[in-house]
């Protein structure tokens, strides 16, 4: 890998993998790190400066990056968007908003287009393949073409290609599956979730029933780990290999829910329930009164249900009743090789809220 260092701007610097990203960064001599949000956090780690803008305004971006000289721009800025489940009879399916998702991008990198700039970096997911829409041909190859329309990550790759034609600055882009790491609201915690549901199944004094279809249940399943994806982007951010490149960054094994829930019914000291198919988004609806009890009388963190789970993202995952699985051999090949073994991620996570007083 190229060694270089610079100054890396973080668009969209409070999500969870972005964290790890600027915790990578500050640690790693050479770099300046800034992260560009709407609202910065209260208490910014050191290390790193945080400027505010609203990156739909294309005038206000420049005016606050005016003064910023950006080698490496990482955009993992999302636009606001109601997450929808096809779950419940009659739901949509996740779509979302494409013109102010392309918007954004083109105006942060428009804000950060100097001499300076020599690479941008987006992050995206697995849903440029579908996945949101039913089966796909698997494991996921990059050279994939996507699916029918609209989706706003076509629109964001045919600018990064228009806009760097000619110019000096190279781009990058990640397909993530779903992200998860340590930090509980930050965004849909797939694991905080998993965790909540089985507190309150314990609570109540029912076993662990796994709550998806019956098909997802013995599906092959990936995650990304979001220090895993931030590891890869940084060095996306300087390897000559990825310049103008897609890569998949998923975790690099597969599970079945079928494998991982009797070791999760272990680490929560329950029974193994059935496989009984409830949208959590309704039968949790009136369990906030449960987890106030489960909260005090645990001393735990006073955080709300919703702020810890993510029903509705839960039930998107746990309702893929169908193999969701993406090809790492294009980015091993390209020289990026670190793997994370997926259940013991799942255990590391669920072992790290409970210190925290997050979980029981």
């Amino acid at each position: 890998m190229e060694k270089e260092g610079g100054t890396l701007l973080i668009a969209g610097a409070t999500g969870v993998a972005a964290q790890s990203l600027i915790d990578i960064a500050v640690h790693t001599p050479g770099w300046n790190v800034v992260g560009l949000c709407r609202t910065p956090p209260v208490n910014p780690p050191t290390g790193v400066c945080y400027i505010a803008a609203d990156m739909l305004d294309a005038a206000g971006c420049r005016e606050a990056l005016g003064g910023v000289e950006v080698t490496h721009l990482v955009y993992s800025a999302r636009a606001k968007h109601k997450l929808y489940t096809a779950m419940a009879p009659g739901a949509k399916v996740g779509i979302e908003n494409v013109d102010p998702n392309a918007d954004m991008l083109r105006n942060v990198v428009a804000a950060c287009e100097r001499p300076s700039l020599r690479h941008v970096h987006v992050v995206q997911g697995s849903k440029w393949y579908g996945f949101h829409l039913g089966p796909y041909p698997t494991p996921a190859l990059e050279s994939a073409p996507g699916h029918m329309p609209p989706n706003f990550y076509f629109d964001q790759h045919r600018f990064l290609m228009d806009a760097s034609s000619n110019k000096d600055w190279t781009w990058s882009t990640s397909r993530a599956a779903a992200i998860n790491g340590r930090d509980v609201g930050s965004g849909p915690n797939l694991m905080s979730t998993l965790g909540a549901y089985a507190a309150i199944c314990r609570h109540l004094g029912l076993p662990l029933d796994f709550p998806g279809k019956p098909g997802a249940y013995t599906s092959l399943m990936e995650l990304t780990d979001a220090e895993h994806l931030a590891e890869a982007i940084f060095w996306m951010c300087s390897a000559p290999e990825a310049r103008n490149q897609a890569f998949n960054v998923v975790n690099g094994d597969y599970f079945r829910w079928a494998q991982v829930w009797p070791r999760l019914a272990a680490h929560f000291g329950m029974e193994m329930g059935t496989v009984r198919y409830f949208p959590l988004v309704q039968w949790m609806a009136d369990k906030g009164p449960v987890w106030n009890e489960i909260v005090q009388q645990n001393k735990l963190q006073p955080r709300a249900l919703d702020e810890v789970a993510s029903w509705g993202f839960a039930d998107f995952l746990l309702g893929l009743d169908f193999d969701v699985m993406s090809s790492t051999t294009k980015i091993r090949q390209a020289g990026f090789h670190p793997i994370v073994d997926t259940q013991d991620m799942m255990l590391d996570q669920l072992g790290h809220y409970r210190d925290q007083r997050i979980l029981p």
